[in-house]
């Protein structure tokens, strides 16, 4: 397999990027020998794109081939034009302030380097030549490493912090940037190991450690990439912008991932191969591809989608547990046991939103890569310093993707949901009604791995404080946790709310990798409310006092089986807390 593109033909991608203009009257591109439709030679400019406020032009191939679809736009500005089917565009010069200056112009297209070229105005029709992304794979190309495992191994020259420098630390402070130091996956992954069936791919370093798992995916053991054998902290950028596809199915990380690792050309100055949302990135350091795929949802399935195979001839009901399950291919009719499937549920949203909902559309990216109030204010710009300077586009903060990948933050899971509660006092009896809403996460609320839990818990007390008997209503499940101590819940007044698994001998919440079913989900989908109800005593005579009720939502990591087992303090976050007097708000 070839590892290297000539320079000469990444030469022909920059002068094509940024230098060939139209001739005098027309554009330089001539109709290939016996080609028809497309290839047809481009038409003259008209009179009015001669006028210095049209701009006009046409994008081909280095052939002189038509490319139809390729999105034509100013760099940093919002608008964008499509070429036609003969590769033109025109687009009238609104602004002022661009009829009387040299405009670069750029295309990008799927599958296609992007490209530019420079208009001025005595000339506004320009010709645009992309360049095809080589289709191929090269699985010796030596990944950029921003942030190396250990100071034995030598980070790379050519990295993209020299120039990304925000987006940089963002990464490297984010749990993506850390995905081989997690020393509980880490412990995980050594449980697993110990118990994991001789038929089941050793999944674990396919996401957490993809530069070590592309030598061989599902064979890749976790703790050598821990070791070194990643060569980084974590998911690298140039990992990731590598990424040509991903097949949206049950395997794990880069299993289901086509890359594009190239070298193009030799040395120092040979542009670096990147994919990524921008379809007007031209410069001679990056060879930029244009690619949709970096903006939406399927991109982040590779590693929040995957699924554990039951052998050989076993199923379950998967219709008893997800009553939609028999409309989504990704259920596999019971062959497998769900493991991360937020993707899933989140596809299952969106498809049960009507055409003109506010969330239609909505992606992965639009929540866990946007702005937060702690990143004010906006940056306009995604490289840094003098590259800015020099070569640097201004955009608009809506185009830009912060790297800061949050997710199970206290910040965000506090604004995932609200608490309702309201309460009736008669008879020597109170009654209390919670509703916990899903608000604002486009996926079940606990969602990721099958570990994650919530907790509700419901109490009254008087004004000075002692708490009222609990006589009936809802209470924490046994795997809320027994013991006496501090996290232990079980049995008091509450909800649970998991996705529990069972292996074929009825124990629950067994590792997913050893499990036969899910046997219970009522984790909440979004925008969807759970209600639960309690009833409180009141003390003889004491009907007309006030009594104080307190809801607690809390965030839990991992049940508290599996923290002892393992050894963990447990991690809990307080997502929303409420007080109100009774009486406030009547059933």
């Amino acid at each position: 397999m070839l590892r290297k593109i000539s320079l000469t033909v990444a030469l022909i991608v920059l002068v094509g990027g940024f230098f060939v203009l139209n001739s005098e009257n027309g554009y330089s591109a001539k109709r290939p020998v016996g080609e028809q439709s497309q290839a047809q030679t481009p038409r003259k400019a008209s009179s009015v794109a001669a006028q210095r406020n049209i701009l006009s032009g046409m994008v081909t191939d280095p052939q002189g081939f038509a490319i139809a679809g390729a999105r034509v736009r100013i760099p940093g500005l919002d608008d964008f034009l499509l070429t036609d089917e003969l590769g033109m565009f025109q687009r009238l010069l609104v602004e002022p302030w661009l009829q009387h200056v040299e405009v670069f112009v750029t295309a990008g297209k799927e599958g296609w380097l992007n490209g530019g070229a420079r208009s001025n105005p005595l000339q506004r029709n320009i010709r645009i030549i992309l360049q095809k992304v080589p289709d191929f794979d090269d699985p010796l190309y030596q990944t950029m490493i921003t942030s190396p495992i250990s100071s034995r191994i030598q980070r790379s020259q050519r990295d993209c912090a020299n120039c990304h420098t925000t987006h940089m630390w963002e990464w490297g402070a984010s749990k993506m940037g850390k995905t081989v130091r997690n020393e509980r996956v880490l412990a995980s992954y050594k449980k697993l190991q110990k118990t994991i069936s001789t038929r089941q791919a050793n999944t674990c370093a396919d996401c957490h450690a993809p530069i070590a798992a592309q030598k061989a995916p599902g064979q890749t053991d976790l703790a050598w990439a821990f070791s070194g054998g990643n060569l980084s902290n974590g998911i690298e950028c140039d990992f990731c912008h590598k990424i040509r596809d991903v097949q949206v199915d049950n395997r794990s990380g880069v299993q289901k991932i086509e890359s594009n690792r190239i070298t193009l050309g030799r040395g120092m100055m040979s542009p670096i191969l990147v994919s990524g949302p921008y379809d007007d990135t031209v410069n001679m350091v990056m060879a930029a591809s244009y690619n949709p795929l970096y903006s939406k949802s399927e991109f982040c399935s590779a590693c929040h989608q995957n699924a554990v195979s039951l052998p050989e001839n076993s199923s379950w009901d998967p219709n008893s547990i997800y009553p939609e399950a028999d409309q989504y291919p990704l259920y596999e009719d019971g062959q497998v046991v769900p493991d991360q499937w937020t993707y899933q549920e989140w596809l299952e949203w969106q498809n049960s939103l009507p055409e003109n909902a506010e969330n239609k559309g909505q992606q992965c990216q639009d929540c866990h890569m946007n702005w937060t109030k702690n990143m004010m204010p906006y940056y306009r710009y995604v490289v840094s310093g003098n590259v800015r300077r020099s070569m640097g586009t201004e955009r608009s903060p809506k185009s830009i993707y912060p790297h800061k990948f949050e997710g199970a933050t206290p910040s965000r899971l506090t604004g995932s949901v609200n608490l309702q509660v309201q309460s009736m006092q008669e008879e020597g009896t109170l009654s209390v009604q919670v509703g916990v809403t899903n608000v604002n996460a486009g996926h079940r609320l606990p969602t990721g791995e099958h570990s994650r839990n919530m907790i509700l818990l419901v109490s009254a007390e008087d004004e000075d404080g002692s708490p009222l008997d609990f006589q009936d209503g809802s209470v924490v499940p046994a795997w809320g946790g027994f013991g006496g101590g501090k996290t232990d819940y079980a049995g008091l007044a509450g909800k649970g709310f998991a996705r529990i698994t069972v292996d074929g001998n009825g124990t629950i919440n067994v590792p997913v990798w050893q499990a036969a079913a899910i046997q219970s989900d009522n984790r909440i989908k979004p925008a969807q409310t759970d209600l639960s109800e309690y009833k409180f005593k009141v003390p003889e005579g004491r009907d007309e006092e006030i009594f104080f009720i307190t809801a607690t939502l809390i965030y839990r990591k991992s049940f508290p089986e599996n923290d002892a087992d393992m050894g963990w303090e447990p991690e809990e976050i307080i997502m929303k807390e409420k007080t109100i007097e009774s009486g406030d708000g009547g059933l």
